[in-house]
């Protein structure tokens, strides 16, 4: 994550030497979600500046949250300043340089299809929109405050999702065993839990190819505007490079679905996890080059035609599944 080396980064656990005189630096990985609100609540509460030292927390803006987000994080900010003004924090607001618009309207730099309009990131590739909006930023704000750690909000159910341990990054929530529920109650228990999980099991760009069928349900249910931007830019990446936003559909063909009583299942594996990218790249497990899908084999236009991605398309489609009004309740699939 930093410049340094192993030697002059120091391990808590490990108990390696440091200078007690030196700052300790820590960068608090906030997305408003609630693991990383639950995690950033509890390591203020412990108020231990070695182990948790709290220098910055940042927010990676995408600019496609939903609002009830945007308004979520300026509640923490709010009970922040009520409940700890002595120590000043502020949640800070990152965003990328370029825009989403340039890279879905910029043109492949190499590869087969150079010089083609790039479209959409692909359900199976890197996130080039979690490279820009998320990786980056955190990493030149990190690199600010030559931080020794990194806090990242992943709970101790979920370390499928962390891949190598450096003695950058920490994970404060597998520190204490606190699963997806704890965090949820301890919201709860603060006053102060995310409405967004009443609809979503997880946050994120409310567009994102990843997102799935059901989600995209919970966004044409109860987010009406969001929904309109999502559609605007499904039918784009079908004017001009040709792919449905997601392999089986466009999302004007799910909201068809829809409006006629179709509630699709919840599916996780194509989950858009922006701390993995971030805790991935912060480890090594993946480079900024991994991010960069113009070459990648669906940009040629045979792919469109191949035996492949036919098998992909046949795949999603099998995972949309009617339920008829009548066993919605007694399968627990009720509008969402």
């Amino acid at each position: 994550m930093n410049e340094n080396n192993d030697d002059d980064c120091f391990n808590i656990e490990e108990g390696n030497d440091y200078d007690v005189g030196e700052e300790i630096t820590g960068l608090v990985c906030f997305s408003g979600g609630k693991d990383s609100t639950a995690m950033l609540l509890r390591m203020i509460e412990l108020d231990d500046p070695i182990k948790y030292p709290i220098t910055r927390i940042c927010f990676a803006d995408t600019t496609f949250e939903f609002p009830d987000l945007y308004a979520y994080i300026d509640h923490i900010q709010l009970y922040l300043d009520s409940n700890y003004p002595e120590r000043g924090f502020v949640i800070e607001k990152l965003q990328s340089k370029r825009t989403w618009d340039d890279w879905f309207y910029g043109e492949i730099t190499r590869g087969k299809a150079k010089g083609a309009i790039r479209g959409a990131p692909f359900t199976t590739q890197p996130c080039w929109w979690s490279r820009e909006a998320k990786v980056t930023p955190l990493e030149k704000a990190a690199k600010e405050i030559n931080a020794n750690f990194q806090f990242i909000g992943i709970a101790a159910d979920e370390t499928r999702r962390i891949s190598k341990n450096p003695k950058t990054i920490r994970y404060p929530l597998v520190d204490w065993g606190w699963t997806e529920q704890d965090c949820m109650a301890y919201l709860e228990h603060l006053g102060i839990p995310n409405s967004l999980y009443e609809n979503f099991n997880r946050l994120g760009c409310f567009h994102c190819i990843k997102a799935g069928p059901a989600d995209f349900h919970a966004t044409w249910a109860n987010h009406p505007e969001e929904w309109k931007i999502a559609k605007h830019y499904s039918a784009e990446n079908t004017r001009l490079v040709g792919r449905n936003w997601i392999p089986a559909y466009t999302l004007e063909e799910l909201e068809e679905l829809f409006e006629q009583g179709f509630v699709p299942k919840r599916h996780r594996e194509l989950e858009c996890n922006t701390c993995n990218a971030v805790s991935f790249f912060s480890d090594g497990t993946v480079e900024m080059e991994d991010f960069d899908t113009d070459e990648a084999i669906e940009h040629d236009p045979r792919f469109k035609d191949s035996s492949m991605n036919k098998t992909i398309i046949e795949e999603a489609k099998e995972k949309i599944e009617w339920v008829p009004p009548s066993q919605r309740a007694t399968k627990g699939l009720g509008w969402i």
